[in-house]
């Protein structure tokens, strides 16, 4: 068996017993009907050896090869939209090495169930993680959370819940009511564990979840790279480097070369 696949071109095309217009019909085929050829060799005036299934049943026989088509399907996506790390090294240059294994494991994990699954979704998403984390160099901002206390917008209400709901992750989760509202749909204890927060795998599904109730995998389709940026930071700070790994992720990924 070759295993090419070919096409019905017409309709009503006759399978026969012997490659002879003369021969005993085995099956009438439909147009669009798949048949597949047994061997490589054409049988008489331009006959083929097929099988096809039809009617929960299996035929082999000879059909005219001139009422037949080469099955050629659309190109297949991209097999693996996976992460490594070599990938996370090629977007960030200088990663915290400790940081790789949870970040692989993570976005593998958590990429597809949050429906992170196109060339344009990844790129943009692994391109926004890894400016707002300075590279995956820290999971915890540089600065104390000094600067929240007593920020009641973010649930900030207790004394010493600044520098203790400081932002932390790949997309940085910051307030105490942000870290129980995420805590809570991750099934998380954060806002009693803040620092699981800073955990590299956990740190992944916060960001997905943003990702997700931001609406951002829209913005990804369109290739719109400011408007994620305004989701994310409130404005267009970084945006020069943000754009730059965009490029160095789609290079990776894939996805419109545009930015």
């Amino acid at each position: 068996m070759t295993g090419e696949v070919y096409v019905v071109a017409s309709s009503g095309l006759n399978m026969r017993e012997l490659p002879d217009a003369t021969a005993e019909i085995l099956v009438v085929l439909p147009k669009g009907q798949f048949v597949t050829r047994l061997d490589a060799r054409t049988w008489g005036a331009n006959w083929f050896r097929v099988q096809a299934e039809l009617h929960m049943m299996t035929f082999q026989g000879y059909v005219s090869g001139s009422y037949i088509s080469p099955f050629n399907p659309a190109p297949a996506p991209k097999p693996s939209l996976a992460v490594t790390q070599a990938n996370i090294i090629a977007l960030a240059k200088n990663p915290k090495s400790d940081f790789l294994p949870g970040l692989v494991t993570g976005f593998n994990r958590e990429l597809p169930a949050y429906q992170i699954n196109t060339s344009l979704r990844v790129s943009h998403f692994m391109a926004q993680c890894a400016h707002e984390c300075d590279n995956f160099r820290t999971m915890e901002e540089y600065a104390s959370g000094a600067a929240y206390e007593g920020r009641a917008a973010l649930g900030n209400t207790q004394p010493g819940d600044g520098v203790r709901y400081k932002g932390r992750g790949v997309i940085q989760l910051t307030g105490r009511a942000n870290y129980r509202s995420y805590g809570a749909a991750l099934g998380l204890d954060l806002e009693n564990n803040p620092q699981l927060a800073a955990v590299p795998e956990n740190a992944v599904k916060v960001a997905c979840e943003y990702w997700k109730k931001n609406s951002l995998n829209a913005l990804a389709d369109a290739d719109n790279i400011e408007a994620i940026t305004r989701r994310i930071n409130g404005g267009l700070n970084g945006l020069a480097d943000r754009q730059l790994k965009l490029r160095i992720a789609k290079s990776i990924w894939g996805g419109a070369p545009g930015v």
